[in-house]
């Protein structure tokens, strides 16, 4: 059963992976209390049943419907554009949201469409919002009512450059490959995700143009000089279901040496319980099922190399 006491909490879209993650990190969290949860083809359900990897979990018996009840605190994990909807409908009624999706990450509604293909649905709501990253905006993050949840890429790009581009070690432009695992493309089914397809093969996609660019480049700008890097970036789709590993690369300014960065990096991650320094290159399994971001520093001649790793459902 639910713990009796702790901030009240919802779910809006429950079922799906990033839901369904989340509910068994709620499930574990010592200070949120899960009352209820939506999920529209799995209304009237409990989650134990709707999600069988949760039974015997906390939140086993929270039953799953299709309005979601008064509470403190609403986790949104729906598609961008019905999102950004169902996170209004809630603000309004006065608790705080935290929106997986993209649609509260740029404050400007005319950026948003550009990237996104739509106008936004409550621009109003903009404003408010905080891009929920807190190595770099936790402060801001605590008293914030809408927390952006930040994409999965930008975590591992922002994570392994922002240290550089705050100091001022590197030039304003960078070139990020990433790989990531086929959970990143959600659960709806696709020819691209399935199984034949994905399967011994490695395939790069959004070379027109990826939306995730943009929000580097800008949350880069921010601890930097205020002016945004040139982000360019390819991700790769790669036949395991989980998992990030994203390697950058950036130029050294004149004079910058191996170990003024290495000092950076530490100096500014001291005290992060979610970010480690690793002088080996990590991979995706020593970050599977944790929040945990780890990260590498190599140079080479003025070339700055980042290896970062991230498990994408975390």
């Amino acid at each position: 059963m639910a713990a009796s006491s702790g901030i009240s909490t919802a779910i809006i879209g429950v079922t799906g992976y990033e839901g369904a993650n989340l509910a068994r990190l709620v499930a574990g969290h010592p200070r949120l209390r899960l009352i209820a949860a939506t999920a529209r083809a799995s209304a009237g359900q409990r989650l134990g049943e709707a999600l069988p990897a949760l039974s015997g979990t906390t939140v086993a018996d929270v039953p799953i419907t299709e309005a979601v009840p008064e509470t403190e605190l609403v986790f949104v994990a729906a598609p961008h554009g019905p999102a950004a909807t169902l996170a209004a409908e809630q603000l309004r009624r006065g608790g705080k949201v935290v929106d997986l999706s993209a649609d509260f990450r740029f404050p400007s509604p005319e950026e948003y469409a550009a990237i996104y293909g739509h106008a936004h649905p409550a621009p109003e709501w903009l404003a408010v919002a905080v891009y929920g990253l807190p190595e770099w905006r936790r402060d801001a993050i605590r008293l914030a009512q809408l927390v952006a949840n930040p994409g999965c890429f930008p975590t591992a790009a922002i994570l392994a450059l922002a240290p550089a581009f705050a100091a001022d070690l590197i030039t304003p432009d960078a070139i990020l490959d990433a790989q990531t695992g086929i959970t990143g493309a959600g659960r709806s089914p696709s020819r691209r995700v399935h199984f034949s397809e994905t399967h011994d093969n490695l395939a790069a996609y959004g070379l027109a143009g990826h939306r995730h660019t943009p929000e580097m480049s800008q949350e880069l700008g921010r601890v930097g000089t205020g002016e945004r890097p040139t982000i360019t970036f390819v991700p790769h789709l790669v036949p395991v279901n989980r998992g990030i590993l994203a390697t950058c690369y950036a130029t050294l300014r004149d004079g910058v040496s191996e170990a003024q960065v290495r000092a950076a990096y530490q100096a500014r991650y001291a005290g992060e319980p979610f970010v480690a320094l690793s002088d080996a290159p990590p991979e995706t399994a020593w970050v599977r099922g944790s929040n945990r971001c780890v990260l590498s520093l190599h140079v080479q001649g003025r070339r700055l190399i980042i290896i970062s790793a991230i498990d994408n459902l975390m």
